[in-house]
This record gives C-alpha cells, structure tokens and sequence, in this order.
C-alpha cells in the first residue's frame, strides 16, 4: 500500500535529525551516554515545537510517555541486577567452573560456556552480564582472551531479544503501541527469528572455536541443545515474552545433564563388558598398586570439590525460583488474565495534537504496570524467597545484603537516567508526528523491499547504543508505520527489528570492552574482538535478512 503522503526532503531530514545526532554523539566517543540521551532530548523537543507544531501539552504528554515506559523497564533492570548480584555474592563463578566441566570435548564445555550458559543468563539479566560471566571461565578453560569475548557475543547474541524478563521485547511492544493480538503475532515471528539464530550461533561458535573438526565433534550436542533452547523458547514466547529466553537456556542447560547422564549410562555399559582386570586408560590405568598412598590425598580433594559443588547449586536457585514463581502465574490462564488485569499502576494523558494535524488519543492508564504480573515483581519474589533458602541451609555470610545493594545499585544507576532518556525521547519523536514523517519517507523510497531493510534498521541502533532495548526504543514505532504504509505484516517488521538488534548487540564496542574488562584485557583489543565477530555477524545477519523476507512473503 503506497503512503498517504510524501514528505519533503527537507522534512524528512529534520525529522531523522535527532536519531543522526544520537548516533554521531555515541560514536564521537567524548560525552556519556546519560549527556548524549540528554542533548538528544533537548534537540527534539525543540525540533518538536519550532519545526513540526507541537504545543507545550503535546511535547510534555510526549515527554511524560516515554519516561513511562522507561520506568516499566527500568522495574525489570533493576530486580533483575539485584538477582544476578545475590547469585554473585553466593557463587556464580562455582556455577560456571562446574558446568565447565560438564561434557567430555573442550569443544562442547566451550560451547557450553559461550552458548548455553551466557545465554541462560541472559534471560534475567542483560546488559553485559553474560559476556561479563562466560568470558573468565572461557579464559580459565584455556581460550584467548579475545576469543574468551568473541566467541559468547555470537553465542548469546540470540537470547538478547526475550532476555532480560523480555525488556528488549517489551520495549519494542510498547513504544510502538501494540495490542495484545499484535503483542502475540510479535512474539510468535521473532521466535522463529531467533531461534534460527540460535542454531546458527551454536554452529559458529564451534566453527571459531576448532573449525569443521570442532563442528564434527559437537554435531550432536549443537542439534540436541540448539533444538531444546530453541523450541523452547518458541513455546513460552507465545505464553508469556518475559520469561521465554530465560526457559530456553534453562532447557539448553537441561539438555547438556541429559547427554552426559546417557553417556555415562553408556560408559558404564561398555565397561561392564570388558574382561576383568582390563582398563581403557585414563583415571584408572594412572593408579598406582600403593592404593593407600593413592588414596590419601583424594579427600580435601574431595571435600574442595564438595563445596564447589555446594556453592554451584546455591548460586542456581534464585534462576530455579524464578521460573517456579512465573510459571505459576503464567501458566494457569485464568491466573495470569486475572494477574494482568488487577492491581494496575499506570498514569493517564490527554488527548494532544500539533499544528500540522497530528492527533494522539488520550489514554486511561497508559501502558499500565500489573503489579501481581509483572517480571520485575518475579524476579523481586524470587530474590527474597532464594535469600530465605540461603538462610535456612546456612549459605547466606552475615552483612551481605551490603556488597550486594552498593553492587546492584552502581550498575542500575549507570543505565537507569540513560533508559528514561531514550525511551522519552522515542515519546516526542512519536506525538510529535516526526516518526510518520521518517515513515512515510522510508516507506515512498523502499517500498515493498523495506523488510530487507528493518533487520538493519535495528543492527544499526544496538551497535551504535550497545543495547537492543535502546534500538527498540528509538526504532519500533518507525517500524510499525512503515509496515502500515508498504503493506507489510507488522509482527514481522518489529521481529527483524529485535534479530538485527540482536545481532548490532554482539558487535557493539560498548559491550566488548565490558568483556575486556572481566577478563583484565586491554582496551585497545576491541578492534581484535571486533575483527573475530564481523564475519559470524555477518552470517547472522544474512540469515535474519532472508527469513524476515521470507516471513513477509508468507504472511
């Protein structure tokens, strides 16, 4: 469908301007991200009232829009920091050295530790975090330091759109004003986005990591696991968006208990039909006929290895809690109506227009908050019931709530301003009537071959902002508009928007520096780590590009 109208070039320009300025802001590099949102939001409320005829009401409703919607997400970033801190403070590192260990090629522990696992953190907590945690136990696996970054930015990079209690997913949701049909159409084609990507992503990673002889070597464990988290993830995306990644890396990690119990089953079969007194090698032709002096030194092994396992499954039950706390209301479909239809806490606006026509209904509550079925409030429940279970087992050290406030609060506080900022000014660039403007023009330049383009679209925002729920904020009502204009479905449009967002994630300087610094690298490698995820990126990209089109073609 042509659009109603061609804007000027001139108009356009002007209306495109304040995402230009953020984007050149962000790469010159000199100013924070919190001054870069802030003069991007100055600039567009001026832009709003001199140039596209927004009246005091329209850009202060648009401005109090975005910075609820900020605030919605902020109620997930915020509990979902304190609960990786808690698993922190109790043994996370444990968690990962254990499940490091779990599979018997280095090629599937990497795997495990720069798909799986980044991605199974994902699903709570974003915003670095995964790279963060996989890339040290990459390092103490053996891996470079800059592959220890590359290799779980490709890994993870799939898990991003649902992760984070589906931030980045309600992010896009919400700025582009969906309903729930709309909500369910979204989720339902950037599963299928995604969980392609999570298949391609495992592949490339066992291909960085050993070439075709790694990717022969893990062929089963990439089709077991890639299918569980995958799948996974498709189904509960299409109950509830919030808790989808989380579910599909705990299934992933599920998956990886279920092949080493079956080939310890058949293990134990083979060595049951061997002749007595003959051995395979390994642990048991290296003992020795002393079989005290053997022995001897095994038990502080032991018991070190005991408490590592100890720390390992405490640092597991605030994620185990999480989804028996979710499923329990999501599950049960009168329990989750009733939960997002109760207890609501949203503010209201009025209706707005502007001097060229543009009209914005007014809304009673906007974008409320459910209180009983939210995930800040699941990730707040199974916090608290994990520090109860600490207690009750004698695993939580006095005065830790302390390191674990001042910890959760210094990372919130360096992302909180910066999400109001963005998400306000996506507010003022939509009542404004300047999104319809970009709309309209990308919409009479493309055309029908726009859905080759939104994939892009969204890669450009994250690479550039370091975050998908930041691409989402600043893109996803460009994208519904235009998918109004040229004809397009618009699940699919914002589904390509949340992949490539994905994808501009894992090549972001911002997020690689992150992982520098966990693993003592230097700075100046981010060029190295960029060089050895361009080509995997590329792949992803390649990938999204085609089955976007291929989704709007068949819906």
């Amino acid at each position: 469908m042509p659009p109603a109208s061609t804007p000027s070039v001139l108009d356009w320009a002007l209306a495109v301007s304040p995402v230009v300025l953020l984007l050149a802001l962000v790469l010159w590099g000199r100013l924070s991200m919190l001054v870069n949102a802030g003069l991007t939001v100055l600039y567009a409320v001026a832009l709003a009232v001199l140039v596209f005829g927004a009246g005091g009401l329209t850009v202060a409703v648009g401005l109090g829009k975005g910075a609820w919607v900020g605030v919605w997400i902020l109620y997930v970033i915020g509990p979902a920091l304190l609960m990786h801190h808690l698993a922190t403070r109790i043994g996370m590192t444990s968690l990962g050295r254990a499940l490091g260990r779990l599979l018997p090629t280095r090629t599937e522990n990497v795997l495990l530790l720069a798909w799986v696992l980044p991605s199974f953190i994902q699903g709570v907590s974003g915003f670095g975090t995964p790279i963060a945690v996989a890339a040290p136990l990459l390092v103490a696996l053996g891996v470079g330091v800059v592959r220890a970054v590359a290799l779980p930015l490709v890994g993870y990079h799939w898990a991003v759109g649902f992760g984070s209690m589906g931030s980045s997913f309600y992010m896009g949701s919400l700025t582009a004003h969906l309903d729930a049909a709309d909500t369910h159409e979204y989720a339902v084609a950037a599963s299928v986005l995604l969980g392609l990507n999570c298949l391609v992503g495992g592949v490339l990673v066992a291909l960085m990591t050993g070439g075709l002889k790694a990717l022969r070597e893990s062929w089963l464990t990439l089709v077991v696991v890639g299918l569980s988290m995958a799948l996974t993830q498709a189904g509960v995306a299409q109950v509830e968006p919030g808790i989808a990644a989380l579910c599909g890396g705990a299934a992933g990690i599920a998956a990886v208990f279920v092949l080493r119990a079956l080939r310890g089953v058949r293990a134990r079969s083979r060595a049951d039909r061997m002749p007595v007194g003959h051995t395979s090698g390994g642990l048991a032709s290296g003992l020795s006929a002393d079989v005290d002096a053997a022995v001897e030194p095994v038990e502080p092994v032991e018991s070190d290895e005991s408490d590592e396992r100890s720390r390992a499954w405490a640092a597991a039950v605030p994620y185990a809690l999480l989804a028996v706390v979710a499923l329990a209301v999501y599950l049960p479909p009168g329990l989750r109506a009733w939960a997002k239809t109760h207890l609501l806490l949203g503010p209201s606006f009025p209706r707005t227009t502007t001097g060229q026509g543009v009209a914005n209904p007014a809304s009673a509550p906007y974008n409320p908050i459910a209180l009983l079925g939210h995930p800040g409030t699941f990730l707040l429940v199974a916090s608290l019931l994990s520090v109860l279970v600490w207690r009750l087992r004698g695993r939580w050290p006095k005065r830790s709530w302390g390191p674990v406030a001042v910890a959760t609060l210094k990372q919130f506080r360096k992302s909180s301003v910066s999400v109001l900022l963005l998400a306000s000014v996506a507010g003022v660039l939509v009542d404004s009537g300047m999104v319809t403007t970009v709309a309209q023009g990308a919409a009479a330049a493309t055309g029908s071959a726009y859905p080759a383009i939104a994939p892009l679209v969204g890669a450009l925002g994250s690479f550039i902002t370091g975050s998908t729920t930041s691409s989402n904020a600043l893109f996803s009502a460009l994208q519904v508009q235009v998918a109004d204009l040229v004809g397009a479905p618009r699940a699919v449009l914002l589904a390509g928007q949340l992949a490539g967002g994905n994808i501009g994630n894992s090549l972001a300087p911002v997020v690689m520096v992150l992982g520098l610094t966990a693993v003592g690298g230097d700075r100046s490698a981010t060029g190295r780590v960029l060089r050895a995820t361009l080509l995997p990126a590329a792949v992803l990209m390649a990938v999204t590009v085609t089955t976007t089109v291929a989704l709007d073609l068949l819906l």
